[in-house]
C-alpha cells in the first residue's frame, strides 16, 4: 500500500506497516482479537447452538449512543457531535473498539486542499477544456507503454471478464496517468474531512469513511496509512472504499488486494466494468448526425442508462455517423462553446458507472481510441 509521506505521524505509520508483514500470516490464523489488534476481528454477536443444532439465538443489542470524548484525545475532529455518534454506530453495527477508534481519530486534522477541491470538481468544465486535460501526446504514448508492459496481465483480464484492453489502459491513465499519480491525500482525513465539513454530501462520505475503516480491517491495515485522491479514491484505478471492497481482486493471490499493484489493480477494474454491464464485443459511442428539431427533447447531458433504440433515434432525425453494436442507445449532448452529439452504448453507460459524468466517459472513450490507433498504427 503507498504511505503518505506529509507528516511525521504517518512517517511512523509506515514503521508500524513494517512490523504487519512481520506478523501478517500469524494474524491471518488468529481465531481471537488480541489487545493490539482490537479492531481487526469483530466479536461474534451470538454464541454456536450445542450439539450443532441449527437454532438461531436472538440477537440483543444495545441502542446506539453517543461516545463521549476522552479528554486527553486532540485532533480536529475530536470533540464533533457527529463524529462522536459515528464511532458509536461502529461499535454498535460493526464491533469496532471505540478505544481503537477513539485513538484513530484524535490524529485527523482537517483536509482544507480535499474541502476546496471537492467544492470544484474537473467534470463542471466545458467539454472543450475537459478534454485537453486528458487527450495529451503523454497520456496516449503512456497508455501505450504501460500496454505493452502489461500485456499479458491486460489480455488475461480481457479474456477472463470480456472489457476492451484499450478500455481498461485508458481508465487507468485518466486516474492516474498509469500509476504515476495515485494521490497524496491520507484518506483517513479525506474522508473524515468531507464527512463531516461537507454538508452537501456528508451522508455519501460518512459512508465511505464507514466503508473505509472495514475495509481497513479486512486487509488488516491499519487506516492511518493509506493515501489516496481528495475524495479517498485510491490505487491505479482510484477505486473508493465501497467500490474497493466490493470489487478488488487478489490477482496474484498473495492474499492482499492491493489495488497499487497491476497484478491485482488490471482485473479489478475489469472485474468492475463487468459487474456493471459491460457486454464483451459491443460498441462504445460513436459521433452522431443530427436534424431536425426532435433530437434536443432526447439529448442526455447526464449518465442515464440507454432505452431507446436506433429506429427510436432515427425517428428524432438522429443517426450514427458509423455503425455501433448496441441493443439500446442513447443521444449524448456534450456542452460546450460547440455542442458535441454522440450516440452512446450500454457500454458507455458502463463507464459512467466508474464516474458518473458523460464528459468522463467520453474522454476515456476517446482516449482508448487514440491508444489503440498509436499502438497498432491504424
Amino acid at each position: 500500500m503507498r504511505v503518505t509521506h506529509d507528516s511525521a505521524q504517518w512517517k511512523q505509520s509506515l514503521s508500524q506497516l513494517a512490523g504487519l508483514v512481520i506478523v501478517g500470516s500469524l494474524l491471518g490464523g488468529c481465531t481471537t482479537a488480541g489487545a493490539q489488534w482490537p479492531w481487526v476481528f469483530a466479536p461474534s454477536a451470538t454464541n454456536p447452538p450445542a450439539n450443532n443444532q441449527n437454532v438461531q439465538a436472538p440477537v440483543i443489542r444495545p441502542p446506539v449512543v453517543t461516545v463521549n470524548a476522552p479528554r486527553d484525545l486532540g485532533g480536529d475532529y475530536a470533540n464533533y457531535p457527529e463524529l462522536r455518534e459515528f464511532i458509536g454506530k461502529m461499535n454498535h453495527q460493526h464491533g469496532f473498539d471505540i478505544a481503537f477508534l477513539e485513538q484513530t481519530f484524535s490524529g485527523v486534522q482537517r483536509d482544507q486542499a480535499a474541502l476546496t477541491k471537492a467544492s470544484a470538481p474537473t467534470e463542471g468544465q466545458a467539454w472543450q477544456v475537459y478534454r485537453p486535460i486528458f487527450l495529451t501526446e503523454t497520456r496516449i504514448n503512456g497508455g501505450v507503454d504501460f500496454w505493452n508492459r502489461h500485456a499479458v496481465l491486460l489480455d488475461s483480464a480481457t479474456r477472463q471478464y470480456g472489457v476492451d484492453t484499450a478500455y481498461l489502459v485508458a481508465i487507468i491513465g485518466v486516474e492516474t496517468q498509469y500509476g504515476k499519480n495515485t494521490g497524496k491525500h491520507n484518506v483517513l482525513q479525506a474522508l473524515t474531512s468531507l464527512g463531516f465539513d461537507f454538508p452537501r454530501r456528508a451522508s455519501f462520505y460518512q459512508k465511505e469513511l464507514e466503508q473505509f475503516l472495514l475495509l481497513s480491517r479486512e486487509e488488516k491495515v491499519r487506516p492511518q496509512i493509506f493515501s489516496g485522491s481528495y475524495a479517498g479514491a485510491m490505487g491505479l484505478g482510484q477505486f473508493i472504499s465501497s467500490s474497493y471492497r466490493s470489487y478488488a481482486i487478489d490477482g496474484n493471490r498473495d492474499g492482499k488486494r492491493d489495488l497499487w499493484d497491476p497484478q491485482d489493480a488490471i482485473p479489478s477494474v475489469a472485474n468492475y466494468f463487468a459487474k456493471n454491464g459491460w457486454k464483451r464485443g459491443a460498441g462504445v459511442a460513436v459521433p452522431a448526425y443530427i436534424s431536425g428539431n426532435g433530437y434536443a427533447s432526447i439529448a442526455e447531458t447526464t449518465a442515464k442508462k440507454p432505452s431507446r433504440t436506433l429506429s427510436d433515434l432515427a425517428a428524432s432525425e438522429v443517426r450514427p455517423q458509423a455503425p455501433i453494436n448496441s441493443a439500446k442507445v442513447s443521444l449524448i449532448k456534450l456542452d460546450g462553446t460547440t455542442d458535441e452529439y454522440w450516440v452512446g452504448g450500454e457500454n458507455f453507460y458502463a463507464i459512467t458507472r466508474y464516474n458518473p459524468s458523460v464528459k468522463y466517459a467520453m474522454a476515456v472513450h476517446q482516449l482508448a481510441q487514440e491508444i489503440r490507433k498509436r499502438k497498432f498504427g491504424f
